[in-house]
């Protein structure tokens, strides 16, 4: 009887204790109201007005000037509109879709294979505007307006569809506006960059038909042929529900060589307008609803809150994981210089903010993109003495085909963006996406420098002269350390991959060979070099010479002499005044968060703010679209990095935030974070392993680490504040402080309310004009 009493009480005891690991309490729980959250970082317009030059975008060097940099904008990763005020009359929805190009390059105009125009729907009242206003809303993707004439009113909303390639403009006109249409202007399939280059007038080429407009089964269709051989299309049905009401479906599309987008664009205007109108609406809805969700961030900084937010719906508006690749200037192409896609920094810009934000399925699009076209990299991009040898390689601008000029100015652009496809695994833990889309297409730029590099007579291997984006524009250095430091890290990640695959690779010991003998990088005084015998010695936007530093993250950071090395480095390149651009300082701020300094992170977060348009675009020149992306991935490098061999929980978090929420942020080994960090402290750690694997993390919490979860977990602390978790695939562990349990509850945090709905206004306050263009 005793015994029986005593397994009882074991029982009883061992049954209290796994409830004290696994309560029902210790959940963590996201209590967010999307809508009402994301409402408060809707870009908003009111009044909506025409906008004269400001000083600002004249400091930018702006050829052709209109409102697209105040536009509210919609896309589906195909195909998009950007809808501002071309005149103080009228409203344009200025059409773009990524595969539209003239399939020929013009010498001395064309840089690459452009992009073209596609044209516009203009909306223009037939009253005089007396008030106008304008609402783009995050949650559910669309955009609304509202205009009051001497005459009436015109209430309008517009999305595009997020499967349908579908545009959609609704007008509610009251009876004086009833008579008010879209009316459509196409543009005439010119390269944008003739608008940009002094030869245009003297450069003689065929130029395209003007584009022919037919009625075919009751719908509209404007026909752009190209010069040889295909065409693209615009088709719309307006359907009238009542007197006053009525529905635009839109389509946009392409054929070459065929000539049959005609018949596609009408296609997609039928099956869109068959369906059921709020059917049709809810399926757009629920795609948007669903990936907002996938992760959550909020900042006691509602300006930079917002901002982020914008920036996940530009993401999703820009690419999906099967279709087109993010080029500089996304859906929404106006006239610009940048009417491509840019290897040397672009691409890898706007694909950056997706792994932390666990948004992998739009970083597919890069994935697949690359690896359809590896047959180009191999065949095509490599000069004749390198062809056969697998070798592979990219130069620095393409259309979508992604054929380049073999001229070999940037060495490391194709190992840049199969670094950020290596990001994809990392975050993922996709073996067979390794083994197929990326090992073999490294491999194959990593054999490129194989075949430049040389011995020198110091027994070093050295690489020949090639361009440091974007220092100097035709000067070449030896060794640049852009090269060197991803040539390193190439040999470095296929060894590593050639162990987790098991593959025996008998380049392996080639590639070690070149990690004990590759020269190391050049430096002097002031830090890095741009390369051997070349000093960084005037201002420069790239940070193409501190690779080593970031992304790459090669540098020991527990090295005392490095951490000067690095501070000398960037002090050194930001310091210099006069040609730093945008991404310097978004640059600048993730390698401030490198190395643990949350003041400067955030003081070079800000640096970006003169050169950000009010609706979060961006322009050099031209408007392109990844350096605004890259300040979201910034926002990521202070709250979560997993770099090396373990995960950092709030590493470089300013002072100044004092609050911050986020979950499901993924890191590193395929682990989704979540974080809530109040009054400066960290107040828990929640960690779920996606893949299995070793959990190595440094969560920032303050006093002993206590651990909760489905059971007991074995904790060992390596060093002060880091630790080794045995989590296990599909486990949790809450991380905390205290005996008493925290709220564990993550939700939006409390800021400052002036600036919520900051971004879009083209008639900002007195205050908010001195914030958003002189943030000190």
């Amino acid at each position: 009887m005793k015994y029986i009493d005593i397994r009882l009480f074991a029982i009883v005891i061992l049954t209290l204790i796994g409830f004290a690991c696994t309560p029902k309490e210790n959940e963590v729980k996201l209590d967010v109201d999307w809508k009402t959250f994301l409402g408060k970082h809707d870009m908003v317009w009111n009044p909506l007005t025409y906008s004269e030059k400001p000083d600002y975008w004249e400091k930018r060097n702006m050829k052709h000037h209109h409102n697209w940099h105040e536009g509210a904008f919609t896309g589906n990763g195909e195909i998009g509109a950007m809808i501002y005020k071309e005149t103080p009359e009228r409203l344009r929805f200025q059409l773009g879709r990524y595969d539209v190009n003239s399939h020929r390059k013009v010498e001395k105009i064309d840089w690459t294979v452009p992009r073209l125009l596609i044209g516009d729907f203009l909306l223009q009242p037939k009253g005089t505007i007396e008030n106008e206003s304008m609402r783009l809303h995050l949650w559910d993707a669309e955009v609304t307006g509202n205009i009051k004439t001497d005459k009436g009113t015109i209430e309008w909303r517009s999305f595009t569809h997020a499967d349908d390639m579908t545009i959609v403009v609704e007008l509610r006109a009251s009876e004086g506006e009833r008579e008010t249409l879209l009316q459509w202007r196409p543009e005439s399939g010119i390269s944008p960059r003739w608008w940009y280059s002094d030869d245009s007038a003297n450069v003689s080429v065929e130029m395209p038909p003007l584009p022919e407009l037919n009625q075919i089964d009751g719908a509209n269709v404007s026909v752009q042929k190209f010069v040889e051989t295909g065409e693209f299309a615009v088709a719309w049905k307006e359907q009238q529900i009542k007197p006053g009401h009525k529905i635009y479906y839109i389509s946009i599309a392409n054929s070459y060589p065929e000539n049959n987008a005609k018949e596609k664009a009408l296609d997609w205007v039928t099956k869109s307008q068959a369906k059921e109108f709020e059917s049709f609406i809810n399926e757009h809805r629920s795609f948007w609803h669903k990936y907002y969700s996938q992760s959550f961030v909020s900042l006691s900084d509602k300006k930079w809150e917002g901002f982020y937010w914008i920036q996940m719906y530009k993401l999703a508006s820009a690419t999906r994981s099967d279709r087109e690749l993010i080029d500089n200037s996304g859906p929404w192409l106006p006239k610009s210089p940048w009417a491509g896609v840019w290897w040397n920094l672009n691409v890898q810009l706007s694909y950056s903010p997706l792994y932390t934000s666990n948004r992998l399925n739009l970083a597919e699009s890069l994935v697949n993109q690359i690896h359809s076209h590896k047959d180009v990299f191999i065949n095509h991009n490599v000069p004749d003495s390198l062809k056969g040898k697998n070798c592979a390689l990219m130069d620095r601008c393409s259309d979508l085909t992604f054929r380049t000029e073999p001229e070999f100015l940037e060495l490391g652009n194709l190992t840049w963006v199969l670094f950020t496809m290596h990001r994809h695994y990392r975050h993922s833990m996709d073996k067979e996406m390794l083994k197929e889309k990326i090992y073999p297409l490294l491999k194959a730029n990593i054999n490129s420098y194989l075949h430049f590099m040389y011995l020198g007579d110091d027994g070093k291997l050295h690489l020949p002269p090639t361009h440091s984006p974007e220092y100097g524009r035709s000067l070449k250095v030896q060794d640049a350390n852009y090269a060197l430091a991803l040539f390193r890290w190439g040999c470095q990640t296929l060894i590593e991959i050639n162990e987790v695959l098991g593959l025996n690779d008998e380049l392996q010991s080639k590639w070690e060979y070149v990690l004990e003998n590759l020269v190391e990088a050049p430096k002097n005084e002031n830090g890095y070099m741009v390369g051997h015998d070349t000093p960084f010695a005037m201002s420069h936007r790239h940070y193409s010479h501190l690779f080593e530093i970031y992304p790459l993250h090669l540098i020991d950071l527990e090295d005392p002499a490095n951490a000067d090395l690095i501070n000398r480095s960037i002090e050194h390149w930001i310091g210099f005044k006069g040609a730093l651009a945008g991404y310097s300082y978004s640059g600048s701020s993730s390698m401030a968060s490198y190395m643990g300094d949350g003041e400067k992170a955030l003081e070079y977060l800000e640096g970006f703010f003169p050169y950000m348009c009010p609706n979060t675009m961006y322009v050099e020149a031209g408007q392109v679209i990844e350096t605004p992306l890259s300040c979201a991935e910034s926002i990521h490098n202070m709250l979560l990095q997993s770099w090396g061999d373990r995960i950092k929980v709030f590493p470089a978090v300013s002072d100044k935030w004092k609050d911050v929420s986020f979950d499901k942020l993924l890191a590193e080994g395929a682990f989704e974070v979540s974080a809530v960090r109040t009054n400066g402290s960290t107040e828990f750690v929640k960690i779920k392993s996606l893949a299995g694997g070793p959990l190595k993390i440094e969560p920032n919490i303050n006093g002993k680490i206590q651990a909760s979860g489905k059971r007991e977990f074995n904790i060992s602390e390596l060093e002060e504040g880091i630790y080794e978790i045995d989590l296990q695939k599909e486990e949790e562990v809450l991380l905390y402080a205290e005996k008493v349990l925290p709220d564990l509850k993550i939700s939006s945090v409390q800021g400052d309310t002036i600036f919520y709905n900051f971004f879009g206004p083209n008639s900002l306050n007195e205050k908010e004009q001195k914030q958003l263009h002189d943030p000190k």
